[in-house]
């Protein structure tokens, strides 16, 4: 090896020769060291460009279902009070066909509601909003049943002091308390003989019909309706709570940013 290096640096030209091969090499070696280095580099930045578009994408859907919830739920616990407040309007005296056809309308929505929020809350969510709904469900079915005799009693409350009928209709009112409170207390004797008095005084008044005495005469076999009324807000309440604390712990309510 010695002799042929020797060999080359006593011949000029062939020395010169060698030095330009291996500048020459020296260059190529270079060029593919340094596009290997930029092809390196440029997957390393299209890679980590990939990475920051997915991060971005996923935030993107995350913050859009983040607002899909809010929305949904929000409607939601609207469409709860609103349904239960036209059932509740039943107890009033007058519109009844208007609300029942409003607290029909509210239902069918709140039933949107419920289905929409099946498809995008987490299952712990849905069962609480299945829970509202039964509640829901539990006040207009009450309403159903005893409004139009709640209705009766109301027209018994209005009629004027300075009436005729105002003596009977405080009579009749009286009647059917005790009749209640009979049954409650399983006093047959006590309970006929208050239902008797009550439905003498309600045939003293004319703007009443057989239906309608007859069924303020029936009511008196149920449960005290304002004590029903009075559970069945408390439970809502509860339900309605229920949901909503899951909710503000879902979209971090509690957060600062």
């Amino acid at each position: 090896m010695s002799h042929v290096i020797e060999a080359i640096k006593d011949n000029p030209e062939v020395f010169a020769a060698v030095v330009a091969f291996i500048g020459i090499g020296g260059g190529i070696l270079g060029n593919f060291i340094g596009a290997r280095i930029q092809l390196r580099g440029g997957r390393a930045q299209a890679d980590a460009a990939r990475d920051a578009a997915r991060i971005t994408a996923e935030a993107q859907r995350l913050a859009a279902l983040r607002d899909d919830r809010r929305r949904e739920i929000a409607q939601f616990i609207q469409k709860t009070r609103e349904t239960v407040s036209h059932a509740e309007a039943l107890y009033q005296r007058d519109h009844e066909g208007v609300h029942q056809a409003a607290a029909r309308i509210a239902y069918l929505e709140l039933s949107q509601k419920q289905a929409e929020l099946e498809l995008i809350a987490p299952v712990s969510l849905v069962e609480l909003a299945r829970r509202v709904v039964e509640v829901v469900e539990s006040c207009m079915d009450l309403a159903d049943d005893r409004a139009l005799a709640e209705r009766g009693r109301r027209r018994l409350e209005d009629v004027p002091a300075m009436s005729p009928h105002h003596v009977w209709a405080q009579r009749a009112l009286r009647a059917l308390h005790e009749a209640r409170a009979a049954n409650l207390a399983r006093d047959e004797n006590e309970y006929a003989a208050s239902r008797s008095t009550a439905r003498a005084a309600l045939e003293e008044l004319p703007h009443l019909t057989d239906d309608e005495r007859l069924l303020l005469l029936d009511d008196t076999y149920r449960f005290p309706l304002r004590e029903r009324r009075r559970d069945q807000e408390d439970s809502l309440d509860v339900a309605l709570g229920e949901l909503v604390t899951a909710a503000r712990r879902l979209l971090k309510s509690e957060d600062i940013d």
